[in-house]
């Protein structure tokens, strides 16, 4: 897939997609497969909530340019760190619309923190 070729309606129907970040000591390319949704025609967000940010989250954070792959091939683009508690509760619950699982998640992680970001396609 390449970045003219982003289709955000047919993203509905993906399930996960793979983060590539820079490490943010190493510099290397640091990749995971994460739950997002769809944010507009060319932005999806994402998140973690855990007791500390996850490293792609630290990642993204120090070195904003990054590679999305939705199956298709990598596609570059640039994340932004949310800031705002209502903006990163908003993508969780966005999140626990699509995936019903991660409903199941939350009642036992409740306590935990929550990060976010949106990743813009370049």
């Amino acid at each position: 897939m390449t970045s003219a070729s982003f289709d955000a309606d047919k993203l509905q129907r993906v399930k996960t997609v793979e983060l590539t970040t820079t490490g943010r000591r190493s510099g290397k390319p640091r990749a995971v497969k994460i739950w997002f949704v769809v944010d507009g025609p060319r932005s999806i967000l994402v998140q973690h909530v855990a007791k500390k940010p996850a490293m792609w989250y630290r990642n993204l954070s120090k070195s904003p340019q990054v590679r999305v792959d939705f199956g298709d091939g990598p596609i570059d683009a640039v994340a932004t760190p949310l800031e705002s508690v209502d903006e990163v509760q908003a993508v969780v619950e966005q999140i626990g619309k699509k995936y019903w699982s991660y409903r199941i998640i939350r009642l036992f992680g409740a306590a935990k923190e929550a990060v976010a970001a949106r990743i813009e396609i370049v």
